[in-house]
């Protein structure tokens, strides 16, 4: 979980540095990450829960989550 959550805000640093660079500003420090439930699917599934999903029955997976990193401006 800690390597998908590190994973995703150096995902999100990237794409941040590219918005605020095509209009001349700096991506400040993170202030915030969130990450919300784990869907733990089978593969090419699209199910989806509120409480997320724990699939037991399939031997391959896909794993989603949303993360949120809020940055500061400079």
């Amino acid at each position: 979980k800690q390597e998908m959550l590190a994973e995703a805000a150096k995902d999100a640093r990237a794409r941040a540095e590219k918005i605020l660079g095509s209009v001349g500003s700096r991506l400040g420090g993170v202030r915030a990450v969130r990450m919300g439930v784990l869907q733990i699917t089978a593969a090419d599934s699209f199910d989806a829960d509120d409480a997320g999903i724990l699939d037991t029955a399939s031997l391959e997976k896909d794993i989603t989550s949303v993360v949120s990193v809020t940055f500061g401006v400079n």
